[in-house]
């Protein structure tokens, strides 16, 4: 049986590893990119994007039960009643 909250704690990671790449992304985006409105704009949509989508998870997991347990091997095999 494995605790649902370590998913959590691995998706957090994931999460925080998404945020470092969408940094680093809007960065040399910003400042390597071609200067103009579309390159502003393509980037304030990409964020506002992650954050509603980032956000509308962020609600989900509230109303989520953590002290479930997921059994991720089966104990007993189902019989194959032909």
């Amino acid at each position: 049986m494995v605790p649902l909250i370590l998913f959590l704690a691995v998706w957090a990671i994931l999460i925080l590893g998404f945020g470092l790449m969408a940094l680093i992304t809007n960065a040399m985006s910003l400042r390597f990119g071609i200067s103009g409105f579309m390159t502003l704009m393509s980037n304030t949509v990409f964020v506002l994007v992650a954050l509603l989508v980032l956000g509308a998870t962020g609600f989900y997991l509230i109303g989520v039960d953590w002290s479930q347990t997921v059994s991720i091997i089966p104990t007993a095999i189902p019989s194959l009643n032909l």
